[in-house]
């Protein structure tokens, strides 16, 4: 008989065992890894498509704009909608920022005190009132102080150059000089300076206690015109945006290189084709347009402040008053109804009367951009003076009639 045999039991070594798991833990990582690109690789194309067909989108709207002229009295009067989008912008950047340059409208609102006789007080002026910035010149504003040595170290090489361009520039290139971090009286800082300074028709300051117009150039991140040091150049161009900016003391080759721009932006000035750069329409280019000086289309950065009844005069003038609608169709004969298709037809034996709807009642007074409550006038009646209760704004409706509406509404 023969002895039974053990079956062997193979053993395991356990650092083989620890190395197998070790693999394994490493594959699992390397494909989680490779699954996780990929799924970063695919949202990333996903958001590149959204962000151009985004784009495309915006671009149809922007092609596809209503027209926003009307003609009045036989001419063509413009009517800037509170809603135009204004073209985009480049980034401030030293020397020429861009053919689209940076818009500065917050910086039009800002009061400063302007010089225009050094014997005569200081008046209070609006920034971007048509004494300070014509629409029709093209600006070279300079930031100075009278502590800041580069600041009054460039002043006559300012001078030189409008010197030399004298005839070809003449009143539509303009140099304004503001000062700014200085509490020296300013009739004195421009009368000490005088002769090193090219001619400025108005001079101006900003002694504010909070240093508004500091404050806007430097409320924007991504749009700073004032980095915290002087002297400081930039250009505006027909449309009041910055062309060309200089954070530092121009230098002589700074200096030819601003003259080469500044024949340019002349150049723009005088081009008067069809959808030229300085024929351009919206509301903060500089310009107080069609109705922009109104209730219903106001724009404070063009226009100033709104003329009241008995005010000041406005900066711009005022369209006369929209037309009134065209008469609608003569009733149907008595004892008969108009149908939808426009049919009269007699009406039905028993069938109440019609109520005849009365048509909205047009104020004479309607359209000369003062609210006259006393008249009638209102939101309600008359939007074009009185305006309306945020966020709604001023339009025509689908019988041409002008109301409050929803912004966006085409």
């Amino acid at each position: 008989m023969s002895e039974p045999t053990l079956t062997e039991v193979p053993r395991t070594d356990p650092a083989r065992e620890k190395a197998k798991l070790f693999v394994r833990w490493a594959l699992a990582n390397v494909f989680l890894t490779m699954l996780a690109c990929g799924l970063a690789a695919v949202i990333w194309l996903k958001e590149g498509d959204v962000r151009r067909q985004l784009a495309r989108v915006l671009e149809r709207e922007k092609q596809g704009c209503v027209d926003n002229t009307r003609v009045i009295e036989g001419k063509k009067a413009l009517i800037v909608d509170p809603d135009e989008i204004a073209p985009p912008q480049d980034q401030p950047r030293s020397g020429y920022v861009g053919k689209l340059g940076t818009q500065i409208s917050p910086a039009m609102l800002v009061r400063l005190e302007a010089i225009r006789d050094p014997s005569k007080p200081a008046a209070e002026v609006r920034l971007g009132a048509q004494e300070v910035l014509p629409s029709k010149a093209i600006h070279v504003v300079n930031l100075w102080a009278t502590w800041c040595g580069p600041c009054k170290a460039e002043l006559p090489d300012f001078k030189a150059m409008f010197d030399r361009h004298a005839d070809t520039w003449g009143g539509e290139v303009r140099f304004v000089p503001i000062q700014i971090k200085d509490n020296t009286d300013p009739r004195k800082s421009y009368s000490d300076f005088a002769a090193a300074m090219p001619p400025a028709p108005v001079k101006l300051a900003d002694r504010s206690y909070d240093e508004k117009l500091v404050k806007v150039f430097e409320s924007d991140e991504k749009r700073k015109l004032f980095q915290g040091n002087l002297p400081v150049t930039f250009v505006l161009d027909c449309n009041r945006r910055v062309r060309w900016a200089k954070f530092e003391q121009l230098t002589e080759a700074d200096f030819e290189e601003l003259e080469r721009y500044i024949d340019q932006f002349q150049a723009e000035l005088h081009d008067k084709s069809e959808g030229a750069w300085c024929q351009k329409v919206w509301p903060g280019n500089g310009r107080c347009e069609g109705k922009e000086n109104t209730a219903a289309h106001h724009s404070p950065e063009d226009c100033g402040e709104l003329r009241r009844r008995g005010g000041t005069a406005a900066e711009a003038p005022v369209l006369p008053p929209e037309p009134p609608p065209a008469p609608t169709a003569k009733d149907c004969p008595q004892g008969q109804v108009r149908t939808g298709d426009g049919r009269c037809v007699p009406r039905l034996k028993g069938a109440p009367a019609p109520v005849k709807a009365e048509e909205p009642k047009t104020l004479k007074t309607c359209g000369n951009t003062v609210c006259e409550p006393a008249r009638g006038e209102s939101s309600q009646t008359c939007c074009q003076d009185c305006p309306c209760d945020a966020p709604l704004v001023c339009k025509q409706d689908a019988s041409e009639r002008y109301s409050c509406q929803a912004k966006g509404l085409k």
